[in-house]
């Protein structure tokens, strides 16, 4: 008997439980085969309301061709409802896949596909106005092995119970403030769930981006302030993510240009004089404008509010124009200075690579700030640092940054 084979005589005589939001999840032998059972919350089986919904929703997911629904039978103790037992097959809870393999997270294409088949089935369910209302990661199922979730019960058919608190109770964290309160669902409340639950599949490492952004304002305590849909929170990921890759595509392109000017400098022979370079202060983004300039920028903004959108996008367009135009000149200027084609090819590296950083985030903050489009605030801008560097790269061969030795001045 090799260990998974002893491992699952162990377990079919001591089942391993875990908790999920409507019992303790479990999987016993049954005919020479493990099936998967949910031993019912006696707090919930105690309520008629529960119970009939339950029911209910057991007759409606018989007949549902999504292949993200799971099935499932009841079962009775004597007259009482206890348990189901869940269509075959063989299933994990996200938690316990996590915490079994927590590095699953980093493999390729696992997060991406685990969210986009669960904005599928939400999606589905939306349109036949089911609201799941729980994403917790120990009410979401997977097959070992496998990035597609399953749902098995709807928190939507349950709203009948007086107190919601009392349903999700332990899980609160992954539910909508609305739905704790009693308040009437909708797609937003699912919106804020899937939020909480992206944030958890990141717990153990970095979230990405784009990520970020929609987390943000999906997980809004003002359901007014989320996405009103799955698809509209589906574009927004899928733009950020372009946007992202638009801006990763140009600083590899700025670093191989910067790094041809670095080997192009250091390979020039060595002047009588000493190379004086243009300083510039370092500076973040927000510190580039006046009170004043900002003050005018957003006056003009707000004058413009009884103009049509296509001129209002117009004046946005200018305004972003020029202060990006400011920032990136500043940015880009931390580069062509003594200190910095100085250093060594790693420091010169490392140094592009922060620029490129803080070009991306300026970008971000003031499309913010003007209310432009991100994808149109990414070309311009790609527009204007592409235009800054030919004419910096241009400005190392003017003769200006070169001091004239003793004898040439003495000449004239």
């Amino acid at each position: 008997m090799n260990f998974e084979e002893m491992l699952n005589a162990q377990e079919g005589q001591k089942p391993h439980r875990e908790h999920t939001l409507l019992g303790s999840f479990y999987r016993r032998q049954v005919d020479g085969k493990f099936r998967y059972f949910i031993e019912l919350r006696p707090d919930l089986t105690d309520s008629i309301v529960f119970c009939e919904a339950l029911k209910t929703e057991q007759q409606w997911a018989l007949h549902q061709r999504s292949k993200q629904q799971l099935k499932y039978e009841l079962r009775y103790d004597g007259n009482t409802l206890s348990g189901i037992e869940i269509e075959q097959g063989n299933f994990i809870t996200l938690a316990s896949l996590l915490d079994l393999n927590p590095a699953i997270v980093a493999s390729k294409g696992f997060i991406d596909d685990f969210v986009k088949a669960l904005f599928d089935c939400t999606a589905a369910l939306h349109e036949e106005g089911i609201f799941h209302l729980c994403f917790a990661p120990n009410n979401i199922f997977l097959r070992k092995n496998d990035s597609k979730p399953f749902l098995l019960c709807h928190g939507s058919a349950y709203k009948g119970m007086a107190d919601q608190s009392a349903m999700y109770a332990g899980v609160e964290d992954y539910v909508a403030p609305e739905v704790i309160s009693g308040q009437e669902p909708d797609q937003r409340s699912d919106i804020y769930s899937i939020g909480r639950l992206i944030e958890y599949i990141f717990s153990q490492g970095s979230m990405s981006y784009e990520y970020k952004q929609i987390v943000k304002k999906a997980t809004d305590a003002n359901p007014a302030k989320r996405y009103k849909s799955i698809g509209e929170m589906r574009d927004a990921l899928a733009q950020k993510r372009n946007a992202r890759r638009s801006v990763l595509a140009f600083a590899a392109v700025l670093v191989i240009s910067l790094l041809a000017v670095y080997i192009y400098v250091d390979s020039l022979p060595e002047s009588t004089g000493a190379i004086e370079f243009e300083e510039h202060p370092q500076q973040g983004a927000n510190d580039l404008f006046s009170s004043d300039e900002l003050d005018v920028d957003t006056a003009f903004l707000a004058d413009s509010m009884d103009l049509s959108d296509e001129a209002l996008m117009r004046k946005a367009e200018m305004i972003y124009r020029k202060r990006y135009q400011k920032v990136a000149d500043e940015i880009l200027s931390r580069v062509y200075n003594k200190k910095h084609m100085g250093a060594s090819e790693k420091t010169f590296m490392a140094n592009t690579q922060t620029m490129a950083e803080d070009l991306l985030k300026a970008q971000q903050e003031l499309a913010g700030e003007t209310g432009l489009p991100e994808s149109m605030a990414g070309r311009i801008g790609h527009e204007i640092v592409e235009q800054l560097t030919v004419q910096k790269q241009k400005s190392l061969n003017h003769n200006g940054y070169i001091k004239k030795s003793g004898k040439d001045k003495e000449k004239e």
